[in-house]
């Protein structure tokens, strides 16, 4: 079986995930692997037996490497795949594809126009539950899609951000708990519900010593004519995640672990239409069971060797990648500006204020 050779650009925390899946995925194979750090570097080539290079460049000149996973800080991803672009490499990028939305464009035109492959790493859509709401949304068995209420509402402390230098700040995380740790939730929102048209943010810095937002609120209309509601942050240290999408002919609420959906007998607008001062409905709530978790980077990166192999899209393009991003840089803008802001969004003027926050520090 001919298998894609992978090099893997920044080896401590996830990067870790992306070798174990590499090396237990059939139609893969870890060529190399990159890191400054000359300890971790050495310590993880030698483990799998592959050559480790300080410079992700000399990496990158290989003639066998077919594609890269990027699996550093936020603001070298971009610099970093569009160099691997520029060497022919396919791109495996982990989220947030980018800091802004201009980047991303540019990670997308470039691999367009050389014919290789960007994908970027959501691993919520490997989730087979996900994956049943999407088919029960896509079939039709929910109705046309009305409503959404969102919540991501996590924790994270102060030593969290200290740890490493390049975390809340606006020049090289890009934002806080919207572009790192809730944009998972975000990407699977319009997965599910659509592409957003326009939206209305808020965001703050409540408890936190960091440049960057830890909490955040919006109101969407999506281009279905949906609306939506979602509020993220890392300040509770009572958690709360909770997803509820209503449409026509049911609902599907996922909150602490457990999703349920429940189906009228009859249409939201029948039950409205009845000749009844009140009104009624009839269903039933039924859990659709949880599989076994996991974390999927596994499946993602299968995925992706079997669209280089099979000259296919990958499990999430580029241009998938991208919508989160667009949420996140959309509702910062609109809480600087003021205003309710359209899709798609005025790249250039995303990119001034990145530019005045990343300077005002």
């Amino acid at each position: 079986m001919k298998k894609v050779k992978f090099g893997v650009i920044g080896l401590k925390g996830i990067g870790q995930a992306h070798i174990d899946g590499i090396v237990s995925t059939e139609e893969a194979e870890l060529l190399a692997v990159a890191d400054i750090n000359e300890e971790v570097g050495i310590s993880v080539a030698s483990k799998h037996g592959v050559e480790w290079y300080k410079d992700y460049e000399k990496m990158l000149e290989l003639e066998d490497l077919d594609a890269v996973t990027i699996c550093t800080p936020h603001f070298l991803h971009y610099p970093m795949a569009m160099k691997a672009l520029e060497y022919g490499k396919n791109v495996l990028v982990e989220k947030p594809m980018a800091i802004t939305v201009k980047e991303a464009d540019n990670m997308i035109s470039k691999a367009r126009r050389l014919g290789l492959k960007l994908g970027v790493v959501f691993q919520f859509r490997t989730n087979p539950l996900y994956r049943e709401v999407k088919r029960l949304i896509e079939t039709g068995e929910l109705g046309p899609i009305y409503r959404i209420c969102m919540e991501a509402c996590l924790f994270r402390t102060q030593a969290y951000y200290n740890r490493d230098a390049w975390r809340g700040k606006w020049a090289t995380e890009g934002s806080g708990a919207l572009i790192n740790q809730t944009i998972h939730q975000l990407d699977l929102l319009q997965w599910l519900a659509g592409k957003p048209a326009k939206l209305g943010g808020q965001i703050g810095t409540l408890f936190h010593e960091i440049e960057v937002e830890d909490i955040a609120s919006a109101t969407i209309l999506f281009e279905n004519g949906a609306h939506g509601i979602i509020q993220v942050g890392t300040v509770d240290a009572l958690q709360t995640t909770r997803l509820e999408i209503c449409g026509e002919k049911g609902k599907i609420v996922s909150e602490g672990g457990e999703t349920k959906r429940a189906i009228l007998k009859k249409s939201v607008k029948e039950y409205i239409a009845e000749d009844k001062i009140w009104g009624g409905s009839e269903f039933q709530w039924v859990k659709m069971e949880q599989e076994e978790k996991t974390l999927g980077h596994g499946v993602v990166i299968k995925n992706f060797a079997q669209a280089i192999l099979n000259d296919r899209e990958p499990l999430v393009n580029g241009e998938e990648g991208r919508t989160s991003l667009e949420i996140v840089n959309a509702i910062i803008l609109s809480s600087f500006e003021g205003r309710t802001v359209s899709f798609p969004i005025d790249r250039n003027a995303y990119d001034k204020l990145m530019k005045r926050l990343a300077e005002r520090r």
